[in-house]
């Protein structure tokens, strides 16, 4: 395999990892029988101020952190519209895609195109010296392992644990859920807002 082919399918990898972790986010709010339809507007905010955050404060960390605690509130009124207010999830979650999505632009118009910090790329040691498989999976930044760590850490946990048998429970048969003692709602608000920081830690 040439080199221009690998460097396509690293470049691949890398560019897909934000959907990846989103959507792993909101497999674990769907699994818990709530809708977040607002990624796009949640990843679009969060990005914008992870962004920003990071650029003023020189820290990258603080801006991951506040990106997800960004996708975590928006997932939260996804959450509360949904369980206390009972209105339709999917008008909900179409009205803050396009609230958020304007409102990140709205709030980055001083901060378009300015270069800030960036993660660095961490190859791990002797995996990225294999040839061809090295390249493509183990010479990106930690963004990229953790989507490893997660997709894998997911599963494992909703279907070879007990509590992730009761987070889907809670999503697919939340009666028998709740006879079993589960608190359903408390479990929704839970996994609706770790889904939601998982997206906001996509954008």
């Amino acid at each position: 395999m040439n080199e221009q082919t690998i460097n396509l399918l690293a470049g691949i990898v890398r560019n897909a990892t934000p959907l990846v972790i989103a959507s792993l986010g909101e497999t674990i709010t769907e699994r818990a029988g709530v809708v977040n339809l607002s990624l796009n507007g949640s990843i679009i905010l969060s990005a914008m101020t992870g962004f920003v955050v990071a650029l003023l404060t020189d820290s990258i960390w603080l801006g991951v952190l506040c990106a997800m605690l960004v996708g975590g509130f928006v997932a939260l009124i996804i959450a509360v519209a949904d369980i206390e207010l009972r209105q339709d999830q999917v008008a909900v979650g179409f009205v803050l895609t396009l609230l958020a999505a304007d409102l990140a632009q709205f709030l980055g118009t001083d901060y378009t195109r300015v270069p800030g910090p960036r993660i660095a790329n961490t190859p791990i040691p002797f995996l990225s010296e294999i040839p061809v498989v090295g390249p493509i999976f183990f010479d990106h930044d930690w963004t990229v392992y953790l989507s490893y760590v997660l997709v894998f850490g997911i599963w494992f946990w909703m279907f070879r644990t007990g509590p992730g048998l009761s987070h889907r429970a809670i999503g697919e048969r939340p009666a028998a859920a709740f006879a079993r003692g589960t608190n359903v709602n408390r479990q929704r608000y839970l996994y609706t807002i770790i889904g939601g920081m998982l997206v906001g830690l996509a954008g």
